[in-house]
């Protein structure tokens, strides 16, 4: 039961660290280069990229076992590659 008195879907007799889920990996890279202009201002420039085997890893499993998914199923991944870039000014 949950605390507001709904039945939970999880089944808690498996006992923890049971069941093995899908392999995760990811890298996240990033290049900067640093420009000086004179001698208090400086200026970087950097790009950025995010899961860069653009691997698509498991955000969320099925872990009820009465419901239509199969129990261990994926039924969603985290985004794929994604890369952004950027400009840092200090003085």
């Amino acid at each position: 039961m949950d605390g507001d008195g709904i039945p939970a879907a999880t089944d808690f007799t498996a006992g923890r660290n049971h069941f093995v889920a899908p392999p995760f990996a990811n890298l996240d890279a990033r290049l900067s280069k640093w420009f000086r202009f004179g001698d208090r201002f400086r200026f970087e420039a950097l790009i950025e990229y995010f899961n860069v085997f653009n691997r698509a890893n498991p955000s969320q499993i099925q872990t009820a076992a009465d419901a239509p998914v199969r129990f261990g199923t994926v039924t969603q991944v985290l985004p794929g590659r994604e890369g952004q870039v950027g400009i840092k000014l200090e003085f």
